[in-house]
This record gives structure tokens, C-alpha cells and sequence, in this order.
């Protein structure tokens, strides 16, 4: 009589459980995966350390153009300094470099008399709502080219601009002051007064406010002559 068939031994699946208790089993069961998920996490870090390397390398050749385009402008040579700077802005967009190579464009432009350019040129990049540590100085060089222009009660309100978005209290008092001027000489009396009021009520510990005291008191005295 032969021997009953003993059926082959099932080799024991690890439980879920043992899988949790043992990080280790579950990482050979699914070895294949966990390669792919590394290979992919290998080449995403790689990909991150491409990009950062990359634009680190860009923001630097970016600053060293401005550099030597700020050194011709210093030398005298405006027009090339000018032709620089929009070399800058075109190739490097996007980098601090290029967004200070905005506002010193337009500097070169308002030496070189060009004033209507630079005030075009200014109020379109204050449309793109820079950050503010470009878009202060950017305003109050709006405010110099509309003076220039000859159009000091736009002038005003782009100094007036400048002042409520500069973070430094000397900064603000001084865009007031320079506010002041230019609504005083577009005749808008008030609006100067305000202004320099704004620096006695606010900003008493600048520089700024025997200048605004005087100011101040030649426009009431102004008043005062035309009641008369």
C-alpha cells in the first residue's frame, strides 16, 4: 500500500503585522519599487541642485554686468552705459540685477535728459508691483523725472508714494519734503502743507523737520499775505 501524497510546504507570506514591525521585510517584498522610488528621488534632488546652481550662477553674472555698466556710466559715457544696462534687463530678467538695472537706466536716462523716457519707462515697471525695496526708489525717481518734466503735482503724489511705502522714517520724511516742493510749486498749497505737516506730527526725530518747521510756516505766511 503506498504512502498518502504529502502536498508541498507553502512557503508563510510575511503578515502585515510582521511588516510593521519589521520595516526591513517589507522592503525586500517590494525591493523593485523601492528602487524606482529612489532612482526618482536621486534624480529629483539632482534636478533641484541643476536649477539652484544655475540660477546662483545667473544672479551673479547679472550683478557683475550691472558693475561694469555702473562704472561706464561713471565715466562718462552714458549712451553705452545705457545700452548695457537694457542689455541687462533683457537677458537677465527676473534677477535683482536686472530689476536695479531698471532704475539705473533711467538715472542715465534723466542725466542725459531724457526725462519723458524715464517717466514712461518708471510707471511701467511700477505697474508689475515690485517688491518694495526696488519699488521706493523707483517711485521717487518717478517723482524727480516728473519735475523735471515739469509736471510737479504728479511729482507729488509720486513722492508722496514713496514716502508711505518707504520702511525707514528718515526715508519717509524726506520723500515728504521733496513732495512738499513739488505740490508748492504746482500751486496745490494744501496738499504741500499736508505733507509737511505729516513730518512735524510723525517723524519729529529726523533731520528732516526744521526744514519742514520752515517750509511750513512760508506757506502759512503766504496765506496769511494773500487774506490780507
Amino acid at each position: 500500500m503506498s504512502s498518502p501524497t504529502v502536498p508541498p510546504k507553502k512557503t508563510q507570506q510575511p503578515t502585515v503585522a510582521a511588516e510593521v514591525a519589521d520595516p526591513m521585510i517589507w522592503v525586500r517584498k517590494h525591493q523593485r519599487l523601492v528602487l524606482g522610488i529612489a532612482g526618482a528621488v536621486v534624480v529629483l534632488a539632482l534636478g533641484a541642485w541643476v536649477v539652484t546652481e544655475t540660477g546662483q550662477r545667473r544672479q551673479l553674472r547679472a550683478a557683475e554686468a550691472l558693475d561694469q555698466a555702473r562704472n561706464i556710466a561713471e565715466s562718462g559715457n552714458l549712451p553705452l552705459a545705457a545700452s548695457e544696462l537694457q542689455k541687462i534687463i533683457e537677458t537677465f530678467s527676473g534677477t535683482d540685477a536686472a530689476t536695479e538695472a531698471v532704475v539705473t537706466l533711467n538715472q542715465v536716462r534723466m542725466v542725459n535728459g531724457q526725462s519723458e523716457l524715464a517717466v514712461v519707462s518708471l510707471q511701467e515697471y511700477l505697474k508689475t508691483n515690485p517688491k518694495k525695496v526696488y519699488k521706493v526708489p523707483a517711485q521717487g525717481l518717478l517723482g524727480e523725472a516728473l519735475e523735471n518734466a515739469g509736471r510737479p503735482e504728479e511729482a507729488g503724489a509720486a513722492y508722496v508714494g514713496a514716502a508711505e511705502d518707504a520702511e525707514v522714517d528718515y526715508l519717509k520724511a524726506q520723500y515728504l519734503l521733496s513732495a512738499a516742493r513739488a505740490y508748492g510749486n504746482a500751486g496745490k498749497v494744501d496738499e504741500a502743507v499736508k505733507a509737511l505737516q505729516a513730518i512735524i506730527d510723525k517723524y519729529p526725530k529726523t533731520t528732516a523737520l526744521t526744514e519742514a518747521r520752515v517750509r511750513l510756516a512760508e506757506f502759512t505766511q503766504g496765506r496769511m499775505t494773500l487774506a490780507k
